[in-house]
């Protein structure tokens, strides 16, 4: 009786080994015998918690209970030279498929994978940088850009699989690793967690925004500023709202004052210096202009680290240049020039200087800041076009400068011609091409030289080297190079 007590002993104690080993059981207050009895779940002493038990656990526990009361019944064999040797078989048969199946099986492994998605308020869509862990692996994954992920080198059985991000309700679910196989929760559909309502209502705002849903951005963007007042993203939707009703919807009334909501509620937000210069946007498109250059050079003055700066200068000459105020828009180009000389805005500065100087009457002086450009910027786009350059614009104006208005035709000739060796890709801000606009003025300088022939010379060379070019209005250039031709042969026939 001695052996089969110590023996009886050994067999407990694996088995409690045996279930804390695979994780299913973390605290010795766990009753293994409170298993026994009734399978799963299991509970503590002291609170409730569950954890499931596997098949392999189970069949484990099925064979110590069955094996205990065999041995409960041999008790009674009374033996005075020892153990009757059926004991020992009989527990050698228990015992063997129990060190071959149950006891190692548990410690093999599988792997899961699968793919999370976030809510928004339209549908799903993938979530990146989601880490993923699960019981029974110290691996862990982050999902990539299609929401996609997978943990290997976990130990199989019911596992509970966490899905954390920082803005995001955390989500818990239960994964079965089967072994040496990967588990693809739900067949592959997406894992769907939730943003925390604000961020949920600010997505959802971006989302629409995207799609050009501008109502339904403004909804979703007011919500949260009513519903969250204290959020993160308060600023943000109150920018995007502003911002929405001025460029996307032209109410710009609407946009200005809540561009002002925007500076008044949030003042210290990242956005302030843009909602000012939205607000002299505002004044500016509504041909406001003396408001519009308040408003420009607040923000000037009040955000002096601002990003903006060089574009608010920039814009206050063009609103002086507006109000037909040549000389101070001149003199607030050239700030933008001296103070901002790597802005995008320099070149442009430039170029409206001479354009002043062109609206002031001034040719000559106009000819003269053209040329800057050319020569200072030679590689200069307009900003927010990084193909469309600079120089070829005020190399037109140069050519008539000194044809239309001064009525040096050769000079003109000469800056035409540059126009079509140097920029043949050049366009105006509408996207017509600038060669064949030239090519027709040279046309038009022989015509004033009265050189006949060389006219009709420049003329065709519109018709054949751009058949389809228009002017700004639409109409075409070539159909009206055939007419001067027509003229000039009516009137002046060659002899």
């Amino acid at each position: 009786m001695k052996y089969i007590k110590i023996f009886k002993r050994w067999i407990n104690s694996i088995s409690l080994w045996i279930i804390l080993k695979n994780g299913y059981l973390k605290e010795d207050r766990f009753l293994l015998i409170y298993i026994i009895q009734h399978g799963t779940p299991c509970c503590s002493i002291d609170r409730k918690t569950s954890y499931p038990v596997n098949c392999l656990t189970r069949q484990l526990i099925r064979r110590l209970v069955s094996l205990l009361l065999l041995i409960k019944n041999f008790k009674r064999i009374k033996n005075d030279k020892g153990p009757s040797p059926v004991i020992f078989l009989i527990l050698l048969s228990f015992l063997l498929p129990l060190l071959n199946g149950c006891l190692f099986s548990p410690f093999s492994k599988g792997s899961v994978e699968g793919y999370i998605h976030e809510e928004t308020v339209i549908d799903t869509r993938p979530l990146e940088g989601a880490l993923v862990s699960i019981a029974g692996s110290s691996n862990t994954a982050i999902t990539g850009t299609d929401g996609y992920f997978k943990i290997d080198e976990i130990y199989i059985g019911a596992r509970n699989l966490t899905i954390t991000k920082k803005e995001y309700i955390t989500k818990k679910l239960v994964v079965v690793i089967k072994e040496n196989e990967t588990t693809l929760i739900d067949d592959g559909n997406p894992i769907v967690v939730c943003a925390i309502n604000d961020k949920f209502l600010f997505d959802g705002g971006i989302i629409y925004y995207d799609s050009g849903e501008y109502t339904n951005a403004l909804t979703s963007f007011q919500q949260l500023i009513n519903d969250f007042p204290e959020s993160q993203y308060t600023d943000d939707a109150q920018y995007y709202i502003g911002y929405i009703n001025e460029k996307k919807l032209g109410y710009y009334i609407q946009a200005l004052l809540k561009y002002q909501e925007l500076i008044n509620n949030y003042p210290d937000s990242p956005y302030a210096d843009d909602a000012q210069l939205g607000i002299g946007n505002c004044y500016y498109v509504t041909y406001d202009y003396p408001h519009a250059i308040e408003a420009y050079q607040k923000l000037i003055d009040d955000y002096p680290e601002s990003s903006l700066l060089a574009l608010a200068q920039y814009s206050v000459g063009q609103s002086y240049r507006k109000l037909a105020n040549y000389t101070q828009a001149i003199i607030e180009f050239t700030k933008v020039i001296e103070n901002y000389p790597e802005s995008d805005y320099a070149a442009p500065a430039q170029y409206y200087i001479g354009y002043a100087y062109y609206q002031a009457q001034d040719y000559n002086q106009a000819i003269l800041e053209f040329q800057k450009v050319i020569d200072y910027y030679p590689d200069s786009t307009w900003p927010g076009e990084s193909d469309r350059l600079i120089a070829p614009c005020a190399q037109y104006y140069i050519g008539w400068c000194y044809g239309q208005k001064l009525e040096q035709w050769n000079d003109a000739i000469t800056a035409f011609q540059l126009i079509i060796d140097n920029y043949p890709n050049g366009t105006w801000s509408s996207g017509n091409k600038i060669p064949p606009d030239a090519q027709y003025q040279i046309g038009w300088c022989y015509e004033q030289l009265e050189l006949w022939s060389d006219a009709i010379i420049a003329y065709q060379k519109v018709i054949d080297n751009y058949p389809n070019s228009t002017w700004g209005g639409g109409s075409s250039i070539p159909a009206d190079a055939q007419a001067r031709i027509d003229w000039i042969n009516n009137s002046y026939p060659p002899s």
